[in-house]
């Protein structure tokens, strides 16, 4: 066999590419792949592909279909993207995270007379990007580069309240020339222990840190925010003008209750100011439980958009509760898919951008929709998307909405466009 590789070395996001040559014509491959995340040995992933070469003795992966495997298109990534666990150990993957370590996949590639293993490292950052403790008037981390006049991104992550994988973004983008501030802005100290009335005020305190603080040192702030996190971002441009640019990732265009968990909380905002509630959409769980149940029943996946749309179509105050978004001064890339099943951010994102049109938004806006993409993370080739997907609930089938081929797609453009989108400009 001789084997061509590209990017055996490369950022976790970065598409591998693998070339077979000196097989027999029409002969079989065995490709199989393994995974171990550093900071959770023990949990293993494992993904394979048979392949038949051509008249040549010759298979690209990035054009060669699989006749058998753990994925069925040809795609150069389909042994990564089709990762699923074959080993645990009762680890949770998304403790403990750290990208200091990359990544180790083992390729074995295996014909009927010879066995050749390629190992690929997936880096997480680059050498001269240094993580931050920050411990002020907040709590964060910031990703930077010594010596840089990099312009500073502000990352909100989602309801889940997880700012350890925020890092797995952070990471690859502080790398591609930005400073990456991640906060928490509920369960830790000085915020709201849940998801409610978290006050506008502290990302005034984050806003002057960035402002004076001699790494960042800037006015202008790039905001990335994704699902709670986009809703978030969008309410913030909306009121405070120094922030530049918004990536708001599989937003809704409302303020909502607030939450507790997966489920609703306290009968408040989730955001407020000035120790009052910000107008809100009340969220009736009434409605998630009885078509929770129906989904059960039909024996179909089940997910929150139902109960996020019946509860907009109650609504009374739904103009009190919309988002601002065109008295704003930023440039805005809005990303969704049109399977999303956590809420139904496939609505939002076109209201928004005919609400900016109506109002004649003077900046950029830009909307990328992706037809098989749900409520994946925004980054590829990651976490596997079999993981997060769907997972057993109350004696159904939880589902954050649309295929695997799909969210992986939706994730690796959109995070290109969002380098590009972020760039533009500097």
């Amino acid at each position: 066999m001789q084997i061509t590789v590209k990017h055996q070395e490369a950022f976790v996001d970065e598409k591998i590419y693998v070339n077979v040559r000196g097989l027999s014509p029409n002969s079989r491959l065995k490709a199989t792949m393994q995974m171990e995340f550093p900071w959770c040995s023990g949990e293993v992933f494992s993904s394979y592909a048979i392949f038949v070469a051509d008249e040549n003795g010759e298979i690209d992966f990035d054009q060669a279909t699989p006749v058998e495997g753990s994925y069925k298109v040809a795609d150069s990534m389909g042994l990564v993207y089709s990762l699923r666990q074959s080993k645990s150990s009762g680890k949770n993957i998304v403790e403990s995270i750290s990208i200091e370590k990359p990544i180790i996949m083992n390729l074995l590639l295996e014909s009927s007379v010879e066995k050749r293993n390629i190992q690929f490292e997936r880096i997480f950052k680059a050498e001269n990007v240094i993580v931050k403790q920050i411990n002020d008037t907040f709590t964060g981390q910031l990703f930077y580069r010594e010596h840089s006049n990099d312009k500073t991104i502000l990352m909100l992550g989602g309801s889940d309240g997880q700012m350890e994988t925020l890092a797995l973004i952070a990471g690859p983008l502080a790398s591609r020339g930005f400073n990456v501030l991640t906060v928490p802005y509920f369960g830790a100290k000085g915020l709201p222990e849940k998801l409610e009335e978290v006050p506008l005020e502290y990302f005034e305190k984050i806003f002057h840190w960035i402002e004076n603080n001699e790494i960042t040192k800037t006015k202008d702030i790039y905001l990335h925010g994704t699902s709670k996190g986009g809703e978030l971002a969008l309410l913030l441009a909306s009121r405070y003008e120094q922030i530049k640019k918004v990536v708001a990732i599989e937003p809704h265009a409302y303020c909502f209750q607030a939450l507790d968990g997966l489920m609703s909380g306290k009968n408040v905002s989730s955001w407020s100011y000035e120790g009052k509630s910000i107008p809100f959409v009340a969220v009736d769980y009434n409605i998630f439980f009885k078509d929770q149940q129906d989904d059960i029943q039909k024996g179909i996946p089940f997910g929150f958009v139902s109960t996020y749309k019946k509860s907009l179509e109650k609504a009374g105050n739904k103009e009190a509760a919309r988002i601002k978004i065109e008295n704003s001064d930023a440039d805005i890339l809005l990303i969704c898919g049109k399977k999303d099943n956590i809420w139904n951010s496939y609505d939002a994102c076109p209201e928004i951008l005919e609400s900016l049109k109506i109002h004649n938004y003077k900046h950029h806006v830009d909307l990328l929709i992706y037809e098989n993409m749900g409520h994946p993370m925004p980054i590829p080739y990651i976490i596997p998307i079999s993981f997060t997907l769907e997972m057993p609930m109350n004696g159904g089938m939880f589902t954050s909405g649309g295929t695997i081929e799909g969210n992986v797609e939706g994730q690796y453009e959109s995070f290109q466009k969002t380098i590009e989108f972020l760039k533009t400009g500097l």
